[in-house]
């Protein structure tokens, strides 16, 4: 078990790597959209932003996980092959389908968007990338799978250095504007495209399955539903602040939410790209259990502390990177944000069991249910509270999804998660986060000295309050010996 738990955070630790420079180039390219493109315009790219990223979770048919999960049931690499191919064959046939019946739609999207043609290209563009967004899901999960995340993250940076580039090359040389972004996104998912391809070439089997596209599609289409319910969640709230507010507080709400996205890349995505794939091969495993409540408990820990750099330096990190002043007001919701983030990561953990009985119904049933509480909660609050409605709208229904998750899916598969220790982490990290509210220093390092100060007491608060047992705090010793010597 202590092996599984060692590899599980190993394999994390190199997503992290892998994802964070999603939040480097996403730093750096903050200043040349804010440079180079009007608030108004910011908001605009953000709703065709959410969108793509919408059309990808959905039109992918969620099939890789069902690649994944069916994979882990069989050691045989001719089966595992079979699926491979299965899997890659379907969405090839999907991507085909969405480019020929979205072309002719492209003018009626621009209109139902923006109330003008002008952008109909946009969306030529935006489902050319969702096609090979979703073909290029294939090989990167079956690395996943065969626990390579080293290549998985060369990969993944190659692919972020191609759009930073690209962007540049667009925005700053040939001053294109928002269409420039798209199409740095197309030109870096070729590139992965043709340099992935033969991998596949490779592992595939070629054979036919229909019986097993079938069972695999039972198993994917309720996640399906669940990504339309999730996706509209992630972006439900910027469509209504368009509606009744206007793109400028779009623009603000959508930056708030990209630096709170930091710790959803960094560590829920990163947590989920480690995680996952050795929780399936984990299905029969007697210590199974441990493994799971240790996992969680550290989890909530790492959620949580992330969440209060982010709440505490959010303002500072605006400073630097936005280039105009309107922007700054941004800073203010992401603690709102950073709290809904941490809720989303322990989702993963309570899910699982769904995933394990092969009942993933329960999570569409879930998600979509919470969906239309979110909806409600965004049109009741944002006219009262503004973009501040919103991010409580989010946290809200975060919070109801994994608390709801979480009792369902005990009476599946039961699992003695630590949920008063989770409490104790909560308390803290909002106790410290208070204190840097109440006192605040006029001179700006007096006041950086002091948040950093805090966010180093938050693991020593821990251990005052007995959150680590023992034979944790035993190991801890014997790697920081290790670290001196």
């Amino acid at each position: 078990m202590l092996d599984q738990i060692k590899k599980t955070a190993s394999h994390t630790l190199v997503y992290s790597l892998g994802n964070i420079s999603t939040k480097i180039v996403g730093l750096l390219l903050l200043p040349l959209y804010t440079g180079k493109l009007s608030l108004l315009n910011y908001g605009r790219f953000t709703i065709l932003e959410v969108t793509m990223t919408f059309l990808t979770m959905v039109l992918g048919l969620r099939i890789t996980s069902a690649m994944m999960r069916w994979s882990a049931e069989t050691n045989d690499k001719s089966e595992q092959g079979k699926i491979l191919f299965n899997t890659y064959f379907i969405l090839v046939i999907n991507g085909v389908l969405i480019n020929l019946i979205a072309s002719p739609l492209k003018a009626d999207l621009s209109n139902f968007f923006f109330d003008s043609t002008l952008y109909e290209n946009f969306f030529i563009i935006i489902f050319a990338v969702v096609s090979l967004e979703i073909l290029n899901q294939v090989p990167m999960n079956l690395f996943r799978f065969r626990g390579k995340p080293v290549i998985y993250s060369i990969i993944f940076v190659s692919k972020l250095t191609i759009v930073l580039l690209s962007n540049i090359f667009f925005l700053v040389y040939l001053d294109s504007g928002i269409i420039g972004i798209f199409y740095s996104q197309l030109i870096a998912n070729v590139l992965v495209l043709f340099f992935t391809f033969p991998v596949l070439l490779r592992n595939f089997t070629y054979k036919y399955d229909f019986v097993l596209l079938k069972e695999m599609l039972v198993y994917s289409i309720p996640l399906i539903f669940s990504a339309i319910s999730v996706q509209l969640l992630a972006i439900a709230d910027r469509f209504i602040i368009k509606q009744l507010l206007d793109y400028t507080e779009v623009g603000i709400y959508s930056l708030g939410s990209k630096i709170a996205g930091v710790l959803n890349v960094f560590v829920v995505q990163a947590f989920a790209l480690g995680f996952l794939p050795i929780a399936y091969k984990m299905l029969k495993d007697p210590n199974a259990d441990i493994f799971y409540r240790k996992i969680f408990k550290y989890l909530v820990m790492i959620l949580i502390f992330f969440a209060l750099v982010l709440s505490l330096f959010s303002k500072e990190v605006l400073m630097i990177f936005a280039r105009k002043p309107e922007y700054l007001e941004a800073y203010k919701i992401v603690p709102f944000l950073t709290i809904a983030f941490v809720f989303k990561g322990l989702q993963y953990m309570f899910m699982l069991g769904f995933h394990y009985v092969k009942k993933t119904k329960y999570i569409a049933y879930i998600v979509s249910s919470v969906l239309v509480v979110n909806i409600a909660l965004n049109y009741l609050m944002i006219p009262v509270y503004g973009i501040w409605g919103a991010a409580l709208a989010t946290v809200v229904s975060s919070f109801l999804i994994a608390s709801v998750s979480y009792f369902i899916s005990e009476k599946f598969y039961p699992v003695k998660y630590e949920i008063g220790k989770m409490m104790l982490v909560f308390l803290v990290g909002i106790t410290i986060y208070l204190s840097s509210v109440l006192f605040k220093f006029d001179n700006f390092y007096l006041q950086m000295i002091f948040k950093l100060f805090l966010c180093l007491t938050f693991p020593f608060l821990l251990y005052l309050l007995g959150f680590y047992e023992k034979t944790e705090l035993q190991k801890i010793m014997k790697v920081i010996r290790k670290i001196k010597k």
